[in-house]
């Protein structure tokens, strides 16, 4: 990969140690080196329980995949020699989510169980009925990113979805991430016209699903989303909080994609 030194770029936000599938790296180093302190040698050593020698697994964040071979350091720290594949193609889903700012801890599975699914984008943005102070979380700051990291890694791939935070519904459903033709859908209890189409991938097509913030739609929200083409879908006859709505949106419509992989 052309890069070489001892130490990892520290990765923005609080790390966290989770049963990681594949720890991501910003660059592609021949070497690394962490310090017992690092919270991934904890994890190297009580969770891996990698010994002397062994190979666990590595990625650069939206490039190759690696290996990397463990050596103990008698100060507790770890040194870890780093060997690359080719790059490998995107394996996100042709999906963007856009949702309505919504509280902090709601916005956090969001993100991470996007990344570990492989969504294309995901975009908050201020809805209607969106807390304004929610907007001042200091998970916009940074933590965001980790937290893609973070989904990502546990699902053992490298490629992290596109990541915006907007200022209104306007400003989300304008942005395009490809040249593919759009299918769109909005999540709404209360005036959908009936569940979630079965067979959304008409041909080569990327999916808008709009979803809003914990109160749900307002009714100016509900007229805009219908006059920008998207058709308003349910999930049932239960309300279910944002993340689950999420969870479960995403995994019906991406049952076609996934069988023709």
């Amino acid at each position: 990969m052309g890069s070489q030194g001892f130490k990892s770029p520290a990765l923005p936000g609080p790390l966290v140690v989770v049963p990681l599938n594949r720890f991501l790296l910003e660059q592609g180093f021949e070497e690394i080196e962490w310090s017992a302190q690092d919270l991934r040698t904890t994890h190297l050593k009580k969770t891996l329980k990698a010994k002397e020698g062994d190979q666990v697994d590595f990625g650069v964040i939206n490039g190759p995949k690696g290996k990397g071979r463990v050596s103990w350091q008698s100060s507790g720290g770890v040194r870890i020699k780093l060997s690359w594949q080719e790059d490998h193609p995107p394996d996100l889903i042709p999906i963007s989510i856009l949702v309505g700012l919504s509280r902090p801890q709601t916005c956090r599975k969001i993100i991470e169980q996007g990344a570990a699914l492989g969504l294309k984008e995901i975009i908050f943005f201020s809805a209607e009925k969106s807390e304004p102070s929610y907007a001042n979380s200091s998970l916009w700051g940074g933590e965001w990113r980790r937290l893609l990291i973070k989904g990502t890694e546990q699902a053992f791939s490298c490629h992290l979805p596109n990541f915006q935070k907007l200022n209104s519904l306007e400003e989300a459903i304008q942005t395009r991430g490809s040249n593919r033709p759009i299918v769109r859908l909005a999540l709404d209890n209360y005036e959908a016209r009936g569940p979630l189409p079965q067979d959304p991938f008409y041909g080569e097509h990327t999916i808008q699903l709009a979803i809003g913030p914990e109160r749900g739609w307002a009714a100016k929200e509900r007229d805009f989303l219908r006059q920008n083409g998207f058709e308003l879908s349910h999930l049932g006859k239960r309300i279910l909080r944002v993340e689950t709505a999420m969870v479960a949106a995403v995994g019906y419509l991406s049952g076609k994609y996934w069988a023709n992989l």
